[in-house]
């Protein structure tokens, strides 16, 4: 039971991600990355600066959007000495999708 809550409150979250729609757009950028389009190395992640070339948000409102989006699981960060690389998470946006199956 305390699983079954635990998961819908990460749904909830997820959810909550999802409908701004700068974050939707934050990761598209992010998808482009990983399938080698606008990526800044090798591993398909890219960075804030790469972001606000694609989305005309300022640096820091990309920012908060990319922790709201960590916060709930659908973006890994990853800091290499003064940068941040941002790649997708696709675990949480899969069971997002067997869970809109299921209704």
């Amino acid at each position: 039971m305390a699983s079954a809550h635990l998961e819908e409150l990460s749904v909830k979250q997820l959810f909550k991600a999802l409908a701004n729609p700068a974050r939707v757009e934050i990761l598209k950028v992010l998808s482009a990355a990983q399938n080698g389009q606008g990526a800044n190395v090798s591993n398909g992640e890219t960075s804030v600066n790469i972001i606000v070339d694609k989305i005309s948000l300022s640096p820091s409102t990309i920012s908060h959007h990319l922790n709201v989006l960590k916060k709930a699981g659908v973006v890994h960060a990853r800091k290499e000495r003064q940068w941040i690389f941002y790649s997708i998470n696709r675990e949480p946006l899969d069971k997002m999708r067997e869970f809109l199956a299921e209704l």
